[in-house]
């Protein structure tokens, strides 16, 4: 069979690899398929072909797996921020623990390893503390989008298409954040259109709004708001602060980070408190953590204890061992375990 790029084929899918990606091997020959589940008859077009393997993307779905559910959130099938969302949590579980195995063999050449199941999270959903969205220009539009004449390409305020830097969904109700966010970022969203100043271009590097960061803190229920933006401009940020705090008083904190580098990363050179603290508070256990725009903390608040309590299970601390953390961030780790620890 030819595996020219370009050519159509199809193909039964029948494995997930790690990485997520659909596993077809039509005549014994690897294709890596997006967004394609186990039991799965596509359509598909070959993007990249190497040596060893080929990758694909989907043009329409033959027979769906048995393994398919309905995905809850809308942008589920463009969207780079849930893939699985097609797949029963308890599987996706099963498959992370098959690719946990897999990459300690294949990888690491260790045979053998007792690879416990996954514990899944508290929350499937609405789980996440910390969200960044870009701003965009020209939003990309889902096929839904372009074949309703109303619909025009934009601003938008969103996630990535995956593998792109500059398709930006323009995403009204993500699933993952607590729902609070949705509104504080149609709020942003509007007051971007309305201010008539154009959100930074990918391609040229030119504009002002860059990206949007959410941050929550599941122990107060409080928000931080964080706009990066090109340059420094209070008088039409400080409005918008305002405007933030009356409308949601969760918002315990509004921050303006600014950047003109041409790197696409949500952190900037400096930093203005717009309103609040220039911080929100979060707790682990018994630790409260001052949490700034730009600081490391795990994404799953609730995960994290479930983790941490996990790790001092297996510490075994008596009292008489020196903890050594290598690769500190906010020290969310050594300070959990420094209750049961002679030092840190």
């Amino acid at each position: 069979m030819s595996f020219k790029k370009r050519k159509n084929l199809e193909l039964d899918i029948i494995d997930l690899a790690i990485g997520g990606r659909g596993l077809a091997k039509p005549e014994g020959f690897p294709v890596f398929v997006d967004r394609t589940l186990p039991g799965d008859r596509v359509l598909a077009a070959i993007v990249k072909k190497k040596k060893n393997y080929a990758e694909a993307r989907v043009l329409e779905i033959l027979s769906p797996s048995p393994l398919r559910v309905p995905p809850p959130c809308r942008h589920a099938l463009h969207c780079g921020g849930c893939r699985w969302q097609s797949l029963p949590y308890g599987i996706q579980l099963e498959y992370k623990q098959r690719h946990v195995t897999e990459s300690l063999e294949h990888i690491g050449a260790m045979s053998g390893v007792n690879v416990k199941p996954v514990i899944p999270s508290e929350n499937i959903f609405g789980f996440r503390n910390k969200m960044e969205f870009s701003c965009s220009d020209r939003r990309w539009l889902t096929p839904d989008e372009l074949a309703n004449p109303d619909i025009k390409k934009g601003f938008g305020l969103g996630l990535h298409v995956p593998g792109t830097f500059d398709k930006v969904i323009d995403i009204e109700n993500c699933l993952i954040q607590p729902g609070m966010g949705n509104g504080i970022l149609d709020l942003v969203r509007e007051y971007i259109k309305a201010s008539k100043v154009p959100a930074w271009d990918l391609k040229t590097h030119k504009g002002f709004w860059r990206f949007v960061m959410l941050r929550h803190s599941a122990a107060f229920d409080t928000w931080m708001v964080n706009v990066v933006t090109a340059q420094e401009n209070r008088d039409l940020l400080v409005p918008l602060a305002r405007e933030l705090v009356s409308r949601f008083p969760r918002v315990a904190s509004v921050v303006n980070n600014v950047t003109s580098r041409r790197a696409s990363v949500a952190a900037g050179e400096y930093e203005d408190c717009l309103a609040g603290e220039p911080f929100i508070k979060e707790k682990l256990g018994p630790f409260t953590f001052e949490i700034s725009a730009n600081s490391f903390f795990q994404t799953n608040t609730r995960g994290a204890e479930t983790l941490y309590g996990i790790v001092s299970g297996y510490a075994g601390l008596t009292g008489e061992e020196v903890v050594v953390d290598l690769y500190s961030g906010t020290g969310t780790i050594p300070l959990w375990l420094s209750k049961d620890a002679k030092e840190v």
